[in-house]
């Protein structure tokens, strides 16, 4: 999952995130940002099931691909963090 977006368009290759539109992430970091994310997601908690968490995520990258996302959206990477309050 690409952590400044939210949507599942990139690839892992070993150390490295490669997002579709040519950037080229740290995978940890990336993951990192993701797990991050997930702490303000209103729609995916501890308890989702896989599946449904993959059909959130499919919904979003659609809408993403649309640029139907809007503002609001949980996956606002714009709030994330690396560094302890």
């Amino acid at each position: 999952m690409d952590s400044r977006d939210g949507t599942l368009r990139g690839k892992r290759r070993g150390d490295l995130f490669h997002c579709e539109d040519g950037a080229v992430l740290q995978a940890d970091e990336n993951a990192a940002r993701n797990v991050l994310a997930r702490l303000h997601d209103r729609e995916i908690d501890r308890w989702t099931p896989w599946q449904k968490v993959k059909s959130i995520l499919l919904k979003r990258t659609e809408r993403h691909r649309l640029g139907l996302l809007n503002q609001d959206s949980s996956c606002n990477s714009q709030e994330l963090s690396t560094e302890s309050e």
